[in-house]
């Protein structure tokens, strides 16, 4: 019994990632100028900004693969959502969006699946096709990236023009950019003294530098004809040793109780998420949900994947 329920939860949390990777990847869709007459840099950032006000549908699929057996001494909270996770597996997904406050997002992995709904601030989830519960409190007022920042990531990853090619019928010309750690550095460099980046995050990625592995690429499909973007896909894989990786961020992290207590071993992960846009610019409908129950605070996003009111990860 625990088992299935583990299950359960598994693909939950599974459906749950698909689902805000398709609200992320979504963000990537929207009209531009004639192509030919921009650079690559401004044909996507042109794209990526004006999907936040653009009503379209979109269709999601994601494959996401972790090799967890050779980690020992996790914390319990991590190795509890590991377990949660589990080895991976696939998920779907759908998006329809009216305007940049109105979004409903369905994704399903196996035998379990997970609605979401955005209306004018309020957040609604439903898993299995259960009744609607309301986010205590209002989402976050803004959630845009503004012009300046996309142009800014965009020059950081540094997109390609691939050529042309044609996606469903629609006349596209394929932008793609290398994801490697050093790209993510200089992406975080980039946006740490903005609004949207962290300070922060720019010297952890610095650290682990030396203890992480692997590359990715996102790839983008733009209409020729008005720049919207048709087709998005992003893969990757990274290897991480922990073990090395806890030792050097042993000391910022405050007393322990000795080497003995370091998780030891390498973590394996890889993702691939794929997106295709309909409807683009059409009359898209997004409906307030009817709430039965409210999530209690502190349950926010683990209440959606169907961990307990405060769980950490």
């Amino acid at each position: 019994m625990l088992s299935q329920m583990d299950a359960r939860v598994s693909h939950r949390s599974l459906a749950f990632l698909v689902a805000g990777a398709a609200a992320l990847l979504a963000a990537a869709c929207g009209p531009g100028v004639v192509l030919t007459a921009e650079t690559p840099d401004q044909a996507v950032s042109t794209a990526l900004q004006a999907v936040q006000t653009t009503p379209l549908q979109a269709s999601f699929t994601g494959q996401l693969t972790l090799n967890t057996a050779s980690l020992s001494g996790l914390p319990a909270s991590i190795q509890s959502a590991l377990g949660q996770i589990g080895s991976g597996g696939s998920a779907t997904g759908q998006l329809e969006q009216e305007s940049s406050a109105r979004r409903h997002i369905t994704a399903s992995a196996a035998s379990s699946s997970m609605s979401f709904v955005e209306y004018d601030g309020h957040g609604y989830v439903s898993q299995d096709g259960g009744a609607y519960a309301e986010l205590s409190g209002a989402l976050p007022s803004n959630t845009r990236l503004s012009a300046t920042d996309l142009t800014t990531a965009v020059a950081a990853l540094n997109f390609q023009d691939q050529g042309p090619a044609t996606v469903s019928g629609v006349s596209t010309e394929r932008y793609s950019a290398s994801i490697t750690l050093s790209s993510l550095e200089k992406l975080a460099q980039a946006l740490g003294g903005s609004a949207t980046g962290s300070t922060q995050l720019e010297p952890v990625l610095t650290m682990l530098a030396p203890y992480v592995t692997g590359s990715g690429s996102a790839d983008l499909w733009l209409s020729t004809r008005d720049g919207s973007l048709v087709r998005g896909t992003l893969s990757g894989s990274l290897s991480v040793d922990v073990g090395a990786a806890a030792s050097a961020l042993a000391g910022l992290l405050g007393p322990s109780s000795g080497s003995a207590s370091l998780p030891t071993g390498t973590l394996g992960v890889s993702l691939s998420l794929g997106f295709d846009v309909s409807d683009y610019g059409g009359a898209v409908t997004v409906t307030k949900p009817v709430a039965t129950s409210t999530l209690p605070t502190g349950g926010g996003w683990s209440g959606m994947m169907g961990m307990p009111s405060g769980a950490s990860i």
